[in-house]
């Protein structure tokens, strides 16, 4: 899927000039005129003791959509022609998520520029848009294992992978792995646990909802669905920033509608790029293989749950040991047997706390017919699988503005 895509647009000819060497361009309007919010690199007082400032520039800035807000901002003198920059997750601003999305370029970069066009309309008419161009692509593909402890002992694990010019970089967190320089010009790869960062940002948008952000409101609306948090049990996400650069020296136009038009011309282009961008990433992980989920993994994926907390924010012994039995006797006798050796309400309600664990309910169905020793290739273990990246009841929305391609 297309994860977040940063457009550039230049001003129109008519509204900057440049030095009588051509090699500094400026814009020729007055910034105040443009209603943006302004910031000043000098502050000073005149003789009279008045205060002067000099060196506006525009700070970037959270341009209001219906969902999550695009940054944007306008760079008023470079060796550059005078551009205006937006950038965004075009599934977020068409769907409220990026769990799941489009490869669509052109309806990201549709719902991008008209919002802009509705924030600042003098601004975007002041703009040659058929001049666009793309600076950075984020494209994302997704494997997904049988739950978030096996999804979190995977993270662990590719680590350590490093092959030829794309090594692992210094910077990690608890959910999430890097490959490559944060300054490369070329490409930047990641690895993550969707769904740590999805309840991470369920958690904060939540806060701001509480400030009555109306925003924020309508994610959180989307955000609760149910079948939409199951989807991101055991996701593990790789993504793939592509810089103009690379996709340059690979054949691929970076004018934004060129780009459009190449993507039609060619419909799996993402899939390709992508493919292309992290392909020593998964000749590193060939022949590596590694031992499923086992019970100590099991045990600490309970005692981490906040199903099992008490009031002061510890593991209550007692709720842990009763779902790590449950566990244990779903993998020795299945679910279907055990349903009838429980109440139905105690079995059900603890298959759900299981799941609130990070097993998911696929995962408890099949766990019987499972070998405990079971060692698996590790390239299998994340495979990709192109087919599966979108649940059957997903439909692919469609930009609410109605832009013609030039």
């Amino acid at each position: 899927m297309l994860d977040h895509l940063c457009i550039n647009a230049p001003f129109e000819s008519s509204f900057y000039s440049v030095d009588s060497e051509g090699r500094y361009f400026f814009i020729d309007v007055d910034p105040h005129s443009l209603e943006i919010p302004l910031a000043s690199r000098s502050v000073y007082k005149d003789e009279k003791g008045e205060v002067h400032n000099s060196a506006l520039f525009h700070p970037y800035e959270s341009v209001p959509t219906h969902f999550t807000a695009m940054a944007m901002k306008v760079f008023f003198d470079s060796a550059y022609e005078p551009y205006v920059q937006i950038k965004a997750s075009p599934a977020k601003l068409l769907q409220g998520h990026n769990v799941f999305g489009s490869d669509n370029i052109e309806q990201g970069a549709m719902e991008m520029i008209g919002f802009l066009t509705e924030a600042y309309p003098l601004l975007a008419r002041m703009l040659d848009w058929s001049k666009a161009w793309v600076s950075h692509i984020d494209v994302t593909y997704s494997a997904r294992v049988k739950d978030q402890t096996t999804a979190k002992k995977v993270l662990e694990y590719i680590g350590n992978v490093s092959n030829g010019q794309t090594r692992i970089s210094k910077k990690a967190y608890d959910t999430s792995r890097y490959w490559g320089g944060e300054t490369s010009r070329l490409v930047q790869h990641k690895c993550y646990l969707k769904h740590d960062e999805f309840m991470a940002q369920f958690t904060d948008l939540k806060q701001q909802a509480l400030k009555m952000d109306k925003s924020a409101i309508r994610v959180i609306e989307i955000m609760s669905n149910q079948k939409l948090i199951d989807w991101t049990i055991g996701l593990l996400r790789f993504e793939s920033r592509l810089k103009k650069r690379w996709l340059e020296r690979n054949g691929v136009p970076t004018n934004l509608f060129e780009l459009i038009r190449f993507q039609k011309e060619n419909p799996n282009l993402l899939q390709t790029l992508w493919t292309k961008a992290t392909h020593s990433i998964f000749e590193a992980l060939r022949g590596q293989t590694m031992k499923l989920t086992d019970d100590k993994s099991v045990l600490e994926a309970i005692e981490r749950s906040e199903v099992v907390m008490t009031s002061k924010g510890k593991p209550s012994p007692t709720k842990v040991r009763n779902l790590f039995a449950m566990y244990c006797l779903i993998r020795e006798k299945g679910l279907v047997e055990l349903k009838t050796t429980y109440s139905q309400r105690s079995f059900h309600r603890l298959v759900a706390e299981l799941c609130q664990c990070g097993f998911s309910k696929a995962y408890l169905q099949n766990l019987h017919d499972e070998k405990a020793s079971n060692i698996i290739p590790f390239v299998k273990l994340v495979e990709i699988d192109f087919n599966q990246q979108l649940p059957e009841w997903y439909t692919e929305p469609n930009s609410q503005f109605n832009y013609k391609i030039a």
